[in-house]
């Protein structure tokens, strides 16, 4: 009868194994998913980072210049990427003046933060990161509002690809403006 009983037990403990191995595979992956959506990203580190390695590439980089209805396209090499990259350095999701007022939200490898706060400069981030967990593409979007100027301001950056700046801008006593600038890393 021995014998009879030690498949049984060899089962169960096969049974046990297997169970342990599927909560620890799905906790895994929740795990994974729990680390993109809780990262809290140091943008202006990031961007001074990806400033000093496209200094050390020195792409070609096709840059428009728009302003209004006027533009200009040119095949150039960028001497000072910190000068380029000015606005994406001043995002920063971690300034006390943003604390309790970003709501977070994160869709597979997609972290949102939302203003909820209408008197906020920052009004949406969107950071979409690699299988690695890299961030590789950067949505924000700001508005400043005061007495002389009233600023809406889109900014995208595509790690590798390139970069676009839009600016709406209505200047007291001068009107609006518009200019759009677009830079695409040549391959």
């Amino acid at each position: 009868m021995y014998w009879y009983k030690r498949p049984y037990k060899i089962g169960k403990a096969a049974m046990v194994i297997t169970m342990a191995a599927l909560v620890f595979a799905c906790s895994e992956q929740t795990a994974q998913v729990e680390h993109f959506a809780s990262k809290q990203l140091d943008i202006p580190a990031f961007f001074t980072t990806e400033i000093a390695r496209l200094s050390a590439e020195k792409p070609e980089v096709i840059k428009t210049v728009k302003k209004d209805s006027i533009a200009e396209t040119k095949d150039i090499k960028i001497d000072n990427w910190e000068n380029e990259l000015a606005s994406f350095l001043t995002v920063d999701i971690n300034k006390p003046a943003y604390a309790g007022y970003l709501k977070k939200d994160s869709v597979d490898r997609r972290v949102t933060y939302h203003s909820t706060n209408p008197k906020l400069d920052l009004k949406l981030v969107e950071i979409t990161y690699n299988d690695k967990g890299q961030p590789i593409t950067f949505r924000i979007d700001r508005n400043i509002d005061n007495l002389l100027y009233d600023t809406e301001e889109t900014l995208h950056y595509q790690k590798d690809v390139g970069y676009q700046l839009e600016k709406r801008q209505h200047v007291l006593l001068l009107g609006d403006k518009y200019y759009h600038i677009s830079g695409k890393i040549k391959q």
